[in-house]
Order: C-alpha cells, then structure tokens, then sequence
C-alpha cells in the first residue's frame, strides 16, 4: 500500500467499508437519477420526478385527472417517467395524426395495448387462447379432464 503513503492512512478493515459503501452509495445515487434527464435533452417540459420511482406520487389523484393536469401545465406536448421508464404525452390532434399516420415508422417503440392482442376475437370464435391451448385450460385449471371435455 505505498501508493497512500503520501497520505499517512493505514488502509484497514473498516476504513475499505467505509470507502466501498461511500462509492455504493454513489453508484446508487446516480442510477437512482441518471435516466431522468431524456426528457430535458429532447426539450419537453415534465415535472420533476424523483429518485428510483420517477413521477409515480403525481398520479395519486388518478390516472385521468393526471393527464388532464399535465396538459394543463406544461402544454399538449409534454413527458413524465414511470419508475426510469419515460413517457411522452401527445394531446395535439394534428401532432397525434402525423405520428400515428405519417409517421407512423419513425415511432416503433410503443408500449402494448394489452397482454394477449386480440383476446374477445379468439374467445368468442374459436375459445382458443393465442397459444393454442382452451380457455378453459386457464380458467378451471383444476377441473377434471372430462370437465374440460365438455366444456
């Protein structure tokens, strides 16, 4: 350890945690925040969020009454993040009919409209799943194989 000699420290147990932690919490500290910065460098006003859960509390009123606020604030064109995720909120309508009709390939990442796409179509024509598999399968999974027989 002569490279800390110039500093007259011994490096010992306790002094190696309390530098580790120190850096831990630095680390912490910056991931914590390091995502929440997008918004401002693309020039969209959003209110501040805060660390790990991002603008999470602005939504206790509800989600609706939320996004009615956001346009109110900061305009038809305006972001929030969900935990580190960001999201931009367009309530323009001529800005929301360029992006999902002429420029509809320039905008490819989109959050899913749900879980399994087109789910009424195939329960009320074939009472399939997109997997293959019956429906009945996931809602009775402890149904007899002749209960599902006859379903």
């Amino acid at each position: 350890m002569e490279a800390l000699g110039f500093l007259k420290l011994e490096v010992n147990g306790p002094m190696v945690t309390v530098a580790l932690s120190v850096a831990l919490l630095a680390l912490l500290k910056w991931y914590s925040t390091s995502a929440f910065s997008r918004l401002e460098k693309l020039g969209l006003r959003h209110p501040k969020p805060s660390p790990f859960i991002g603008n999470l509390t602005f939504f206790r009123q509800g989600f609706w009454e939320s996004q009615m606020e956001l346009r109110k604030l900061y305009g038809p064109l305006c972001g929030y993040y969900l935990g580190r995720r960001m999201f931009i909120v367009i309530s323009e309508p001529d800005m929301i009919k360029q992006v999902l009709v002429e420029n509809f390939s320039n905008f490819t990442n989109r959050m899913p409209q749900s879980i399994m796409p087109n789910s009424s179509h195939h329960v009320a024509s074939r009472g399939m799943c997109p997997g293959g598999r019956r429906l009945a399968c996931y809602l009775h999974p402890f149904r007899m194989a002749k209960g599902i027989a006859e379903v």
